[in-house]
């Protein structure tokens, strides 16, 4: 359920003003719908995975700028790889995501999704509550969104008090101990090359 939270989530468009929260609402509820339209509408309905896990990515990164919340995730040990491992790493994960999003909603009814008010905790970060219902199981996800040159992004979601990126961070902290770049590269690509990834990835 976290994976499908998490690549719900994802969208990010420039919005100017700093009032303009309402319209954040309106963006997010645009991605959702447009992922959940990927898998379940008409148009894709009886699609390869490949190509579903293609346009969910596509309608997400139409908005959405997934590096901010991977990065995030990765904290400290960006500096610990270089320019080559950072730019695979971060396809992988993206690649990794996506396709634990429509692995993981395979077979289920189409989530419904109940977005709230934005919550404005500085001039510069709002977070966006929401419920998330799946074969009648109801989570509270919140949003939670930076502005930065790019306009409002996403840098973390909340699902029922588990931080996605918390929950990645440790994981690639106790990774980077005993491990490196290219161990982390081998091992997301072993999770990809997986017939089914398991909702909770673990590294």
């Amino acid at each position: 359920m976290r994976h499908i939270l998490f690549i719900s989530y994802i969208c990010f468009a420039a919005v100017g003003g700093l009032h303009a929260t309402s319209s954040e609402v309106e963006r997010l509820k645009g991605v959702i719908d447009a992922a959940i339209e990927a898998l379940y509408g008409d148009c894709c309905a009886d699609l390869p995975a490949e190509e579903k896990q293609q346009k969910v990515r596509e309608a997400i990164e139409s908005e959405y700028d997934l590096d901010v919340i991977i990065r995030r995730a990765i904290g400290r040990n960006w500096q610990s790889m270089n320019s080559e491992e950072q730019e695979e790493v971060l396809e992988l994960v993206k690649q990794l995501l996506v396709k634990a999003y429509v692995d993981g909603l395979e077979g289920r009814d189409p989530p419904k999704v109940e977005l709230g008010e934005v919550v404005s905790i500085t001039d510069r970060r709002i977070e966006i509550p929401s419920r998330v219902t799946i074969d009648n199981q109801t989570v509270n996800v919140l949003y939670r969104l930076g502005k930065m040159s790019s306009g409002w992004q996403i840098y973390d979601i909340v699902a029922e008090d588990i931080s996605v990126v918390a929950n990645y961070r440790q994981q690639i902290d106790d990774h980077f101990r005993r491990g490196d770049g290219q161990g982390l590269i081998k091992k997301l690509k072993e999770l990809l090359a997986q017939d089914e990834i398991d909702e909770e990835i673990q590294l």
